[in-house]
């Protein structure tokens, strides 16, 4: 047997003394608690920032191309588009126009990313289709626009409402110059669960766009490609650069990664900081077992003298009092690891009360991009998390468990 009768029965004495000599319950209790906040904390944190990730992600893949194709003079012509097209023969291959322009309606105006599509060109798993949640979709008339719903909120504006339009380029008349604008009627409003797109960008049929920008019939600004498997985009985009530098077309790619990289290095960057700091939780909390165990020691001189006298191993005493600082450990980490799971799943709902009651706002979407506080869990990470905080407890015990085989049972019973 690992443990014998005796050095079980020696455990639970020292680990759960008796009310006169409680100090080792009292630490116990003090260890377990600094180190479930630790675990807990950890986890929680840990999970928000993976849902974040997730989520902005996903937001950031669902309305922006995973590769997407510039041309160097403004114009990707149809012959350019049918060259590249069969490189994404399984992915979806959307030709179309971008371009910044100005919402007005009444004395009200705003900076948005219009966007014109080609209906033809847009399946049932594109994203703008799932998400439209007042109205339709453009295509019965080519004067149709769509707009998030914080603009519409903005505006004060609703299905079938006029808006102008204008983009940054004028027109010379007798006059001087004068901006482009175009009256158009809004036929539907989205919500892709993202602020900043939400309040920024519109859509509107191709022909709309492509006449603001006097381009030719048939020629686009900018190609949107959706790849299957997006974090791999690296090979399609070789295979596309290829191909444009083989027929010396005035083109060049970007995809998702470099085009938000800084906002992924960021996030990566501040998930492994903020393990590292709040792996230091865990640490302070394992100095409770240092101090209280040394001190214990200190305190059990004469019991850990007489227990040598009668024949006990230094070996009995280290398992002894390693098992000690192990329990303790274990019982923090488990319970740390069930409240930070538990606490994870259902932060949303944790969220609504403290709003509630506080009757604030914690989690702002104009700073956060999201409408909402996203958290996903990682088994493996939580395992990662529960091992490295066994560790760190069964690191701390191991000196005061040395001290104990130090006693010297003459002097301890001497002195006594």
């Amino acid at each position: 047997m690992l443990f014998s009768t005796y050095e079980i029965l020696l455990i639970k004495r020292f680990l759960f003394s008796k009310k006169t000599d409680g100090f080792i319950s009292i630490f116990s209790w003090f260890s377990i608690v600094g180190i479930a906040i630790g675990v807990a904390a950890i986890i929680i944190v840990m999970s928000v920032m993976n849902g974040f990730r997730e989520e902005l992600t996903s937001r950031l893949l669902g309305i922006n191309g995973h590769l997407n194709i510039y041309s160097h003079i403004g114009q990707i012509t149809e012959e350019e588009v049918n060259n590249i097209k069969p490189v994404f023969s399984n992915n979806q291959f959307i030709p179309l126009i971008q371009t910044q322009a100005l919402l007005i309606s009444n004395e009200l105006s705003k900076g948005v990313i219009l966007k014109g599509y080609d209906i033809e060109n847009l399946d049932d798993s594109h994203f703008l289709k799932n998400k439209i949640i007042e109205g339709e979709l453009f295509g019965k008339n080519i004067n149709d626009i769509v707009i998030g719903y914080i603009l519409a909120q903005k505006f004060g504006l609703s299905v079938g409402d006029k808006i102008k339009i204008a983009i940054p380029k004028t027109d010379n008349t007798i006059f001087g110059n004068i901006p482009r604008f175009k009256t158009l009627t809004i036929s539907g409003i989205f919500n892709l669960g993202m602020y900043e797109y939400d309040s920024n960008f519109v859509f509107s049929h191709i022909s709309i766009a492509r006449k603001l920008l006097v381009l030719d019939v048939k020629n686009y600004n900018l190609i949107e490609t959706f790849t299957e498997f997006p974090n791999n985009i690296e090979i399609i985009q070789d295979k596309v650069d290829k191909r444009i530098l083989a027929n010396s077309f005035r083109l060049y790619t970007a995809s998702w990664k470099e085009n938000n990289s800084a906002l992924i290095n960021a996030l990566n960057v501040e998930k492994n900081v903020m393990f590292l700091i709040l792996t230091l939780i865990i640490i302070v909390a394992s100095m409770n077992i240092i101090s209280g165990l040394v001190i214990f020691v200190k305190e059990k001189n004469k019991d850990i003298g007489i227990l040598k006298t009668i024949g006990i191993s230094n070996k009995s005493l280290i398992k002894i009092f390693l098992s000690i600082g192990l329990v303790i450990g274990l019982i923090g980490t488990i319970t740390g690891g069930i409240v930070g799971v538990i606490f994870s799943l259902n932060i949303k709902s944790i969220q609504s009360f403290i709003e509630n009651i506080l009757h604030t706002n914690l989690f702002a979407k104009e700073i956060y991009y999201l409408s909402n506080l996203p958290s996903r869990v990682d088994n493996l990470e939580v395992f990662y998390v529960l091992i490295i905080s066994i560790v760190i407890c069964l690191i701390a015990t191991t000196f005061p468990a040395y001290r104990s085989m130090k006693v010297d049972p003459i002097k301890s019973l001497k002195n006594d």
